[in-house]
């Protein structure tokens, strides 16, 4: 009997100072706190082996997609999207040309980008179509692209400006002229900053 008073001698006093400890931490219930808007997180691309696109978001906004064109160093194939535009490691090294990122572009978001709610408002183009980049005399890039440019709505327009700018020139910036099959012609600028969706 003697055994059995110690046991409860010591453990009711345990309870105790464990129960009083979970219960009066000091800290007072409070509503909820508002602390701006939510989060962005920036990815960092690199230019000499991927390339960005822009899609519309569900939101209707655009949103920046990074798209490996080759393995980084270090990370075997298993790690370039399917469907990526593969480049040869033994070629040139630095940016894609702006050509090959406008015809990804105009091929759509890939299976990763749907599945991510991820849609595009440019028309679907036919395989073997080609894209003409130059400089242009007022320092800005013109483009001949290989669809009607007539009928294409804002969110077309941006997807292929940012695209275009951000292609030519990491902060985005600089005058974007479309030409298309239709001899119509757009010009205007990206708008996004870095690390934005929009």
């Amino acid at each position: 009997m003697r055994r059995a008073w110690w046991r409860g001698g010591v453990v009711g006093p345990l309870v105790m100072v464990v129960a009083s400890l979970l219960g009066g931490c000091g800290i007072q219930a409070s509503d909820a706190i508002e602390a701006g808007g939510p989060a962005t997180v920036e990815a960092f691309l690199n230019r000499d082996n991927d390339m960005l696109l822009f899609f519309r978001s569900p939101d209707g906004g655009l949103s920046p997609v990074i798209r490996a064109v080759r393995p980084s160093a270090g990370f075997g194939d298993e790690y370039v999207e399917l469907g990526a535009d593969e480049r040869d490691p033994a070629g040139p090294a630095g940016p894609s040309p702006t050509e090959k990122v406008v015809l990804a572009l105009l091929s759509g978001p890939g299976r990763t980008d749907r599945a991510a709610g991820l849609t595009t408002a440019l028309p679907a183009v036919r395989a073997g179509e080609t894209v003409a980049v130059e400089a242009s005399s007022d320092g800005g890039i013109a483009v001949r692209l290989p669809l009607a440019v007539q009928g294409l709505d804002a969110t077309a327009l941006r997807q292929l400006m940012c695209t275009i700018a951000y292609n030519e020139a990491t902060d985005g910036r600089g005058v974007v002229t479309l030409t298309g099959q239709d001899g119509t012609k757009r010009s205007g600028t990206c708008g996004l900053a870095p690390g934005t969706a929009g």
